[in-house]
């Protein structure tokens, strides 16, 4: 989805994903051992990520943001989405979260970028409640997701292999959790 939502707390900001992003997305989606809890795909060459990047554009029900830390390593270091969005019941799964800069790694950055995606959607896209799932050996992000709020809801087989909890939260559940939620600016 080609759109123009920003939020900004302390040292990382989210923008909309751009064509000049979509390099780095490709060589971190590329190092299996960063992704292994992802679905697992194909090397994916230039010409694939491009192809990618144009559906993107048109699809309605997904948006997608650069993490972007500017305060020591001013760059993008990541990306976090909005998908599945279903306007007519409010709610999307969140996800798809990368920190792929190594330099990147150890932050926070990806629990706040969590948190900013969420209160876009909160604020910007009138959802009620976002779903998602977790990979049961991810620990770093069962903890981030506790962190940030989510109840877990039940379990399901995983693509890539074992199990993966359910999750969802409300905005009630997010601004509990997190004590910058209302320090968090938001654009678009």
């Amino acid at each position: 989805m080609n759109h123009n939502y920003k939020a900004k707390y302390a040292d990382t900001f989210l923008r909309p994903l751009q064509r000049d992003d979509i390099e780095n997305l490709r060589q971190w989606r590329n190092n299996k051992t960063d992704t292994k809890f992802l679905t697992p795909l194909k090397y994916i060459t230039p010409e694939m990520q491009a192809k990618w990047y144009e559906s993107y554009l048109t699809n309605a029900s997904e948006y997608i943001f650069a993490i972007v830390e500017d305060s020591e390593l001013h760059r993008m270091v990541g990306s976090v989405a909005i998908y599945e969005y279903n306007p007519d019941n409010h709610t999307a799964e969140i996800g798809k979260i990368q920190i792929g800069d190594p330099e990147a790694h150890g932050r926070g950055i990806g629990r706040k970028a969590l948190v900013m995606a969420m209160k876009i959607g909160f604020q910007k896209l009138d959802i009620q409640k976002f779903v998602g799932e977790v990979h049961q050996d991810n620990i770093s992000a069962r903890t981030n997701d506790q962190k940030v709020g989510f109840k877990f809801i039940g379990t399901q087989k995983a693509l890539v292999g074992g199990l993966e909890d359910l999750l969802e939260a409300t905005q009630e559940d997010l601004a509990v959790a997190n004590h910058y939620y209302s320090d968090i600016q938001i654009e678009g």
